[in-house]
């Protein structure tokens, strides 16, 4: 049974993780909106401006900022999805394959996504959402 109380504590440190990770991609997106970004004024072999180029540094600047907050957004709530999924017992798979992918959240994502693969792999959790 000790594997059950350990489920428990699983869903509380995925939903801990969820908010770190969105903290983390919004404040360095938005400090790099904010003009934290080095951009040197130079000369373009092809006779391009300054101007035009960090115009359009810029641009791509905005571009990856979006796309980061986005993807921080989308796996914020994945990572709740999950978390609600573990407390009800439910998508064994799904939470299971999700634990591999936390793996790649360095530093707390791997040792979380370490830990929920070693508790949803025990015979009394499984048992516990269903799977045989």
């Amino acid at each position: 049974m000790s594997g059950l109380s350990l489920l428990g504590a699983v869903p509380v440190l995925i939903y801990g993780l969820a908010g770190t990770k969105l903290m983390d991609e919004l404040g360095t997106d938005l400090s790099m909106a904010m003009g934290a970004v080095p951009g040197q004024a130079g000369t373009d072999p092809l006779g391009a401006s300054p101007d035009a180029m960090l115009q359009e540094l810029g641009t791509l600047v905005n571009t990856v900022i979006v796309a980061g907050v986005v993807l921080a957004l989308v796996s914020a709530i994945h990572l709740l999805i999950v978390g609600v999924a573990m407390r009800q017992r439910r998508w064994w798979t799904f939470c299971y394959l999700t634990g591999w992918g936390e793996c790649l959240m360095f530093p707390f994502g791997t040792i979380l996504g370490v830990f929920t693969i070693i508790v949803l792999s025990r015979p009394t959790v499984k048992r516990v959402f269903g799977v045989t």
